[in-house]
């Protein structure tokens, strides 16, 4: 089964808690899921809408097309009906598909004919406990479920609210008459097993899943990892990093006035030995720019995570693209090397919150993670993980009397004290220094640190033992070339179009060179990105020198139209 549900409704109307309740009903069934939220930047009555794409298949992918939707209003419709397959299901107050039927004939308002309408002539202000219920009827889930479920998400509030709920659910299971007057070639049971007219019998499919979203991975992945300081201002679409760390109670944060508060109260906790973290978007990273420098340059561990959105400037802050790789990979003035990691799919969104912090330690360097604002707010479902060890790398207990700070090693990294220890007490400075922290300008000394600031990153991928990329299908001849949660839709399109394969790129920076080999076997290679200027593409084909393998096509699939990929973008490769 895949179902895509849509709920739709003006800012403020409730659209959240009753995604809240439908995604974490499949997700207590058992289900996989994933979601998509599009919402305008007008804080109250712009038209927002929740995608929910459900599978019973163990599979991830997005689709523009939607099977049933749930509409607030009359607005939020009229928007949805282009995204409607052929007999869709409208779950809506009658109320505002009359007033939607009144335009039909002028631009934009299409007749509503070829769907199959659920209306409820609602007086209550609360049109979504109505329509939901209605959507649970439809769906021909089992009462008994649905009124553990009300208990459960109304626990918080008053008793009288449980059983308003409850009244309405029993009274619209009772008496709502679910009627189809337009074929469907949505998901449907088979004739033999429709109960009461219904066309889905949605049942437990595996044991209860996990609902979370990438913000929250990321945070509660970081905070298991030993996070000790967060800041932030807030940003869309990197906010709700913040949202979950003070929810946690557990790390020090701090809600700084603007982004250069933030960057800088971060190095100094990481000066104390204090593992930090930042997250922000394109313009709030602009300004952590300086602090970052020093960082470099003082070699402090902080680990930034970058969420990008539509650009430049404040561009349309919202919605999706990816305009800051180029940003990310070189994120502020002078000459150095950093890394720069890019999670891939669900499991990474949790591992990469552990692995950065240790490898920030490890190298005493800046680490970047890039995600963007489709995946910062995608819901899904998934199992629990296991914890991931902690590695603080070289922090000395008992440091000696004439302890240096940036001594030069055989590995280039040097050993680390925490404040207060005896003999702890060193220099951080922005200058070039020597090995005690004091300010130099000698040209050997100057040559010798900047080397070091290199070299601890030479052979990275040896040191670590892991690839900076996978590859998925690996005997296809042409292959995708792509980043971020993309993956979960070219995977399902190369299911169907196994002439197609995958490379995925999880490491931007260092890039590993590795993947040059893997390219010189194939015919084609297909960056697919959210930007206009292909910035990957451009990256990745002057550091592999691509350009250079004769035999090589290399091409594009582009999308900067705010919305993510869907698997209806892919299908155009192969017309």
């Amino acid at each position: 089964m895949h179902l895509n549900i849509r709920i739709t409704g003006a800012a403020g109307a409730w659209v959240n808690s009753t995604v809240d309740i439908v995604a974490g009903l499949f997700a207590e069934l058992g289900y996989d899921m994933i979601t998509d939220i599009e919402y305008e930047s007008r804080i109250k009555w712009g038209v927002n809408y929740f995608d929910i794409f459900i599978s019973d298949k163990n599979e991830k992918f997005l689709t523009k097309y939607v099977d049933i939707v749930l509409a607030f209003n009359s607005e939020s419709l009229e928007k949805a009906i282009p995204s409607l397959k052929a007999g869709a299901i409208i779950i809506i107050n009658k109320k505002w598909s009359e007033k939607y039927s009144e335009n039909v004939g002028n631009e934009n308002f299409h007749s509503l004919q070829d769907f199959n309408i659920l209306d409820l002539e609602i007086s209550d202000k609360y049109d979504n406990t109505y329509l939901l219920w209605i959507l649970a009827k439809y769906l021909n889930i089992d009462l008994n479920i649905i009124l553990e479920k009300i208990e459960k998400v109304f626990a918080r509030k008053w008793e009288t609210v449980v059983k308003y709920n409850k009244a309405v659910i029993e009274n619209i299971y009772k008496t709502y008459k679910i009627q189809n007057s337009v074929e469907t070639s949505i998901y449907r049971v088979s004739e033999k097993d429709a109960i009461n007219g219904h066309l889905y019998n949605i049942k437990k499919v595996w044991e209860p899943k996990t609902l979370a979203y990438w913000n929250e991975s990321i945070a509660k992945w970081a905070i298991k990892s030993e996070l000790e300081y967060f800041s932030a201002y807030p940003m869309t679409p990197a906010s709700t990093v913040l949202t979950e760390v003070i929810k946690d109670g557990t790390v020090t944060f701090l809600q700084a006035e603007d982004e250069i508060a933030v960057a800088n109260s971060a190095i100094w906790a990481s000066f104390t030995g204090k593992r930090a973290m930042v997250a922000t978007s394109g313009w709030g990273f602009a300004l952590m720019t300086e602090a970052l420098s020093f960082a470099v340059q003082a070699e402090f561990p902080i680990v930034a995570v970058l969420a990008q959105r539509a650009g430049p400037s404040t561009g349309t802050p919202t919605y999706q693209e990816q305009w800051d790789i180029h940003f990310a990979l070189n994120p502020t003035f002078g000459d150095f090397e950093h890394i720069v990691m890019y999670p891939s799919n669900l499991e990474e969104s949790y591992y990469f919150g552990w692995l950065s912090l240790n490898l920030a330690d490890k190298y005493q360097n800046p680490v970047i993670v890039l995600t963007d604002k489709q995946a910062a707010e995608m819901h899904w479902t998934h199992s629990d993980f296991e914890a991931c060890p902690v590695d603080r790398w070289v922090v000395l207990e008992n440091p000696p009397e004439d302890y240096k700070r940036y001594e030069l090693t055989e590995s280039w990294i040097s050993p680390r004290v925490n404040v207060w220890t005896k003999n702890w007490d060193f220099i951080a400075t922005s200058y070039e220094h020597d090995e005690y922290g004091a300010t130099t300008e000698d040209t050997i000394l100057k040559q010798k640190f900047t080397e070091k600031r290199f070299k601890k990153l030479e052979d990275f991928y040896k040191k670590e033992g892991f690839s900076g990329y996978e590859i998925v299908n690996p005997k296809a001849k042409k292959m995708l070339v792509i980043t971020w949660f993309t993956r979960y839709t070219a995977e399902h399109f190369i299911k169907n179009n196994p002439e197609f394969g995958l490379i995925i790129i999880k490491f931007l920076k260092p890039l590993d060179e590795r993947l040059r080999a893997e390219i010189e076997k194939l015919e084609e290679v297909i960056f697919v990105e959210s930007n206009y200027s292909g910035q990957i593409e451009n990256y990745i084909t002057k550091e592999l020198w691509l350009k250079y393998i004769d035999w090589l096509k290399i091409s594009n699939l582009r999308k900067y139209d705010l919305f993510p990929f869907y698997i209806e973008d892919f299908e155009s490769l192969v017309k």
